[in-house]
């Protein structure tokens, strides 16, 4: 097994209520599925050029203005139409007489649009699978934008620099990734008190009396990287010892020596932009597994992680590149959401999806890989809850949400940096009561870091990213209840004119807009015990032999390594078996 050592190293109401559609009344499961397309080759997709991760997004025509900067006026990401949160209830109860007939017949079907799916699909395409995405854009949380020539991300922002020879190293070449990569190996970069301090690990900042502190966390952080270093699949049994501390508890007793406060403000700012969650919080297997990891370096992109998903997206629509004229595509079905999986009497798996507009189909597959977390996955399983009871239970994950927000410039950054950790005076929460009063976001990004691949446009155009975890519970909620886009706008606009545009020696004129987007469960949390409990396990394993699972939250780590992971052994078991 490759692991991540190794590489080294929406809107949905809560109800589906009646699916109807011409042709689509129910025929009974035991009726064998249609080779082919629907009359008409209609399969119910968005066009696929409406569908690509990483789009071109021109000013707002009707901007808002907080702060007296303007803002486009809504979040992106997560769209909830109506304020009902995404598969919080079955979506899979059918009117008697209206269960989808199954149309089509296919090898493999995808559920899931974003790295884990585009992954899978890319590594199963000799299969020719069919990816559902329940957005009308591919890419999950690894969506991104240009403006005027300058790539941003949406959502993730890097890679680990992976090893040669390993299965990532060689997938980014086959997508030509490594053409357009920038690699960070500078140091941890902060602020503090209104300065940069590019030599933050070197002990700038620092009290005299703190460095014997600081020295004794650099010794242990070399150990954990070079030596001991915890990794997927966690098989060990220190590992899985490491799993049952808190990240905080583990670092405290591996230093023998008081943590810096310093220290444990940046180490602290880290995991909630990386975990939305404290080191008090998460697992120490899974933070050490970041953390240390970041040692090796970081691969970006252009738009960050959205480029690899629009790499992804590209060589897949291929598949649809014979698509007759007039027809949707067959592949790529953008606006898709599958609400059930089930086994057919044929043997095979049979999928039920709404369509862009609102109309039920069905397919079966030989076999289908789940590529959606978790607490959407629970939800499509039909009769989960007596089959496999067990994996059910392993699906009670909690997540995180967070925001990410970009400012387009229409100047140059001065400063040379990619990633700045906002420490601002040297404080930071304890604990998710804190946390949650605690307003503003952790890092900001250099996005324009990685040189475009696209056209320059005319004068300068840059973008800064900031992230802004919500590290508490109630963060998901928070996001879409009461009307939230002004809070975060004021909060943000203040934050930006009061303390980052100085830090960074920046005029308010130099912002032409600013875009909120949020993202509601695109964090699991790594909380202590879940490897050790044996979940992963549970999770990986197939429902009813025949539907498989790829995600971040296979192992509550929200990384692009784990997805890949999970994708090169899932393509590999159904190749195997087809």
């Amino acid at each position: 097994m490759h692991t991540r050592r190794d590489f080294v190293k929406t809107g949905l109401g809560a109800v589906m209520g009646a699916m109807t559609g011409g042709g689509l009344a129910h025929a009974g499961l035991g009726m064998r599925a249609i080779p082919g397309l629907p009359p008409g080759c209609d399969t119910g997709s968005l066009p696929l050029a409406g569908t690509r991760p990483l789009i071109s997004a021109p000013l707002s025509t009707k901007p808002l203005v907080y702060g007296g900067f303007n803002f486009a006026p809504w979040f992106t990401g997560d769209a909830f139409p109506d304020g009902n949160i995404p598969f919080h209830s079955a979506q899979n109860v059918f009117p008697p007489g209206r269960f989808p007939r199954a149309t089509e017949h296919v090898e493999v079907a995808v559920i899931g649009g974003g790295i884990s799916g585009l992954s899978a699909a890319y590594l199963l395409r000799r299969f020719n699978p069919v990816v559902f995405e329940l957005r009308d854009r591919f890419g999950g949380s690894a969506q991104g934008e240009h403006w005027d020539g300058s790539p941003y991300s949406l959502g993730g922002a890097y890679v680990i620099t992976p090893d040669p020879g390993t299965n990532l190293h060689t997938l980014y070449h086959n997508i030509n990734l490594h053409q357009q990569v920038r690699v960070d190996n500078d140091d941890l970069t902060v602020e503090l008190n209104g300065e940069v301090l590019a030599d933050f690990m070197k002990g700038a900042g620092f009290p005299p009396e703190d460095l014997p502190g600081l020295e004794a966390y650099l010794q242990v952080l070399n150990q954990m990287a070079n030596v001991s270093y915890p990794d997927v699949p966690f098989d060990q049994p220190w590992m899985q010892a490491l799993d049952l501390k808190t990240f905080k508890n583990d670092i405290e007793q591996q230093m023998g020596v008081p943590v810096p406060p310093l220290l444990a403000s940046a180490i602290q700012a880290y995991c909630y932009s990386s975990f939305g969650a404290g080191w008090e919080e998460i697992s120490a297997a899974s933070g050490w597994n970041f953390l240390a990891a970041e040692v090796f370096g970081r691969w970006v992109f252009p738009g960050g992680n959205a480029y690899m998903a629009d790499r992804l997206w590209e060589e897949l629509s291929l598949l649809d590149a014979k698509t007759p004229p007039g027809c949707t595509p067959k592949h790529i079905r953008g606006g898709c959401r599958a609400v059930d999986v089930r086994m057919a009497p044929s043997g095979r798996v049979h999928v039920t999806y709404r369509d862009r507009n609102g109309r039920g189909r069905a397919l079966e597959a030989e076999r289908v890989v789940m590529a959606c977390s978790k607490h959407i996955a629970k939800h499509m399983l039909h009769n989960i809850e007596h089959l496999d009871p067990a994996k059910l239970a392993a699906m009670d994950i909690e997540y995180r949400a967070y925001v990410v927000v970009n400012v387009l410039l229409d100047q140059e950054i001065p400063p040379e940096f990619y990633d700045i950790f906002l420490l601002r005076d040297g404080q930071f929460p304890h604990d998710v009561g804190e946390a949650r009063e605690y307003f503003y976001s952790t890092d900001v990004l250099d996005g324009s870091f990685t040189p475009s691949h696209l056209p320059p446009a005319p004068g300068p155009r840059n973008v800064l990213t900031f992230y802004w975890p919500l590290s508490y519970p109630q963060g998901r909620f928070e996001i879409i209840l009461h009307d939230p886009f002004e809070r975060f706008a004021e909060a943000f606009a203040a934050q930006l004119r009061d303390e980052v545009l100085p830090l960074l020696g920046m005029p308010e004129s130099a912002v032409r807009e600013i875009r909120l987007t949020r993202w509601g469960h695109a964090m699991p949390l790594a909380e202590p015990g879940f490897i050790a409990s044996g979940k992963p396990q549970e999770l990986l394993r197939p429902f009813e032999g025949k539907v498989y699972f790829v995600n971040q939250d296979n192992w509550a780590l929200p990384a692009v390594e784990n997805c890949v992971i999970d994708a090169h052994n899932v393509a590999d078991e159904i190749a195997t078996d087809l």
